[in-house]
C-alpha cells in the first residue's frame, strides 16, 4: 500500500478509535478548529452536533445542539430541525457532522443552517476528505446487515461540498485540506504539515476545513 494511503488510513483510524472509546471526533479537534476559525466567530454561536461540549468550553456564548445532550448549554435537537428563529446566529459550526447524514437530511440540514444564520454570517465545517466509504463497511454477523463502522453516509470532495453549499445559498470563503486527526495528536503539524505533505513524509491531508457565508 502506498505511503499516502497508509497515512490517511492512520488519520481515519484515529477518529474510529476515538469513537470506540466513547469520545467525539469533533471534540478532540476542537482547540484546533477554534484557532483556525477565530476570525469568523461572532457573538451568537451554534455548535450543531456538540458532542460533549468541547467547543462550548472554548467559545463564549455558544449554544450546543445534539441528539443526546451532555451539558446544560446543549439542547436536544438535530440539524434538520433547528429550534431557533430565522437570522439568529452569527456563526454555526458543524464539526464532523455532515458525513453522517443521508441525502435528504443533508439537504434539509443545510437549509436550516442557512435559515438560522444572519446574512453574511459564517458556517464552519469539517468533514472527511474523499473517504472511501466501502473500506469502512462492516457486516453484522447475526443479521448480515452491512453498515459503516462509524455511521458515515457521505464522502466529500472539494467540488462536491462547494456545489452543495452554493446550491443552498452559501458562498465559499475558504476550503483547506488538513490531516486534522494527526494534527490533533502532533501539535507541530499545525506549522509544518505542508512540508511533510510536499515531500511525502507520511502525513497526508484527510479532512476538509470549510468556511462559507450566507449570501
Amino acid at each position: 500500500m502506498p505511503r499516502s494511503n497508509l497515512s490517511q488510513n492512520a488519520n481515519n483510524l484515529y477518529f474510529q478509535e476515538c469513537a470506540k472509546k466513547g469520545n467525539y471526533a469533533g471534540d478532540l479537534i476542537a482547540p484546533l478548529i477554534r484557532k483556525l476559525s477565530s476570525k469568523y466567530i461572532g457573538r451568537k454561536v451554534l455548535d450543531v452536533g456538540a458532542g460533549s461540549r468541547a467547543l462550548i468550553n472554548l467559545i463564549p456564548e455558544v449554544i450546543g445542539l445534539d441528539l443526546v445532550p451532555k451539558h446544560p448549554k446543549i439542547i436536544k435537537g438535530n440539524i434538520a430541525k433547528i429550534p431557533f428563529e430565522d437570522n439568529y446566529f452569527d456563526t454555526v459550526f458543524a464539526i464532523e457532522v455532515l458525513e453522517h447524514l443521508d441525502n435528504e437530511t443533508l439537504k434539509q440540514g443545510l437549509k436550516e443552517v442557512c435559515r438560522v444564520l444572519k446574512k453574511g454570517s459564517y458556517f464552519v465545517i469539517t468533514i472527511p476528505f474523499k473517504e472511501k466509504l466501502e473500506e469502512n463497511m462492516v457486516i453484522c454477523p447475526k443479521c448480515g446487515f452491512k453498515f459503516h463502522r462509524i455511521g458515515h453516509n457521505q464522502s466529500f470532495s472539494e467540488i462536491k461540498i462547494k456545489n452543495i453549499l452554493e446550491e443552498n445559498n452559501f458562498k465559499i470563503i475558504k476550503i483547506k485540506i488538513f490531516p486534522l486527526g494527526s494534527m490533533a495528536r502532533h501539535s507541530f503539524l499545525k506549522h509544518f504539515w505542508q512540508i511533510f505533505n510536499k515531500f511525502n513524509l507520511g502525513f497526508r491531508p484527510s479532512n476538509l476545513f470549510v468556511i462559507a457565508s450566507k449570501k
